[in-house]
């Protein structure tokens, strides 16, 4: 696709998403999610933030070798590894707390709701 005059050189990538984004809403082929996709993307999201904020205080107080209870060479594990576990760890518990809140809600719309 040709540049106008007045377009700065190097934005062909802008044109081309553009025009891909176009052509797939002509041929009908928009895709949306559904419901329980974007609860699930929410969910993961929300409990990403709170791992790693919950992360950053953790470790803000407690060094990992502390937390393993030996010398700082003597371990199989270093301390990116201890950063890793603990990070993923907090991940998991955000998550199944997140996943535990949407499910009360859902409990909540349900009962709420009038049934006709």
């Amino acid at each position: 696709m040709p540049r106008p005059p007045d377009e700065p050189p190097g934005n062909d990538a802008g044109v081309a998403l553009n025009s891909a984004a176009s052509d797939s809403n002509e041929s009908g082929g928009s895709r949306e999610l559904g419901r329980r996709a974007r609860a699930i993307g929410t969910l993961l999201w929300a409990s990403f933030l709170a791992a790693s904020v919950g992360t950053m205080f953790f470790f803000a107080f407690i060094a990992p070798e502390e937390l393993l209870g030996i010398g700082a060479g003597s371990s199989r594990i270093d301390r990116m590894g201890v950063y890793t576990l603990g990070f993923f760890g907090l991940w998991a518990l955000s998550a199944l707390a997140s996943a535990l809140t949407l499910y009360v809600r859902g409990q909540l719309d349900d009962i709420q709701e009038p049934k006709s």
